[in-house]
């Protein structure tokens, strides 16, 4: 056994077995099945990815409406006209007080100096049907200014229908330098007729 020993001592090692030599193609194909291997394996363990579904949005279209505007409405209410009645006219010959100036001194726009004193006379005419009564009957300041001395004055004689008569009064022109007018007339009970205006200016 001493010898078997020996003799397997000095017996010279055996080489061990040569690795065995692959070739760059067989190499790129083993890399390529393995990679194959494990996508296959990774997408039959990874669990399916969910894809969402749209959800159908509900589209409803509307119409605008025209509002119609408020147009305000007006209602005019007319009256009936009355028809009026006709104004009596009373003329020279139908007139129961009626009157014609004939004349009038001084004439209208005279030039007097302030303070001046003077006297107004108007001629007038019974155009009436009716006699003035001197007992019933006056003249009478009626408007503007105030030039006279007295307002009023009684009609000194009864003036028969066409007759005539002289108005007169006594004035004083004023002491400002203006154009200054006054308006009188006759007057019997309440009745007031025959408007007599004078214009004077005064400078």
């Amino acid at each position: 056994m001493f010898a078997t020993l020996v003799v397997s001592a000095c017996a010279p090692l055996l080489a061990p077995p040569a690795a065995p030599t692959l070739d760059p193609g067989t190499l790129n194909t083993i890399i390529a099945q393995t990679a194959g291997a494990a996508a296959t394996q990774t997408a039959l363990v990874s669990p399916p990815t969910s894809t969402l579904i749209p959800t159908p949005t509900l589209l409803i279209a509307t119409t605008a409406t025209e509002i119609p505007s408020l147009t305000p409405t007006f209602i005019f209410v007319l009256r009936t006209p009355t028809k009026p009645r006709p104004t009596a006219t009373a003329s020279r010959r139908d007139a129961k007080y009626a009157c014609e100036v004939l004349s009038q001194m001084p004439e209208d726009n005279v030039v007097l100096s302030p303070g001046t004193v003077f006297v107004v006379r108007w001629q007038v005419k019974n155009t009436g049907v009716r006699e003035w009564d001197g007992d019933n009957m006056d003249y009478r300041f009626l408007s503007g200014a105030a030039l006279h001395k007295k307002s009023a004055y009684d009609l000194y004689k009864t003036v028969p229908v066409g007759g005539t008569a002289d108005i007169i009064v006594d004035m004083q022109a004023p002491d400002n330098p203006d154009t200054y007018s006054t308006t009188w007339y006759l007057r019997v009970g309440k009745n007031g007729f025959c408007n007599m205006r004078l214009i004077i200016v005064v400078e």
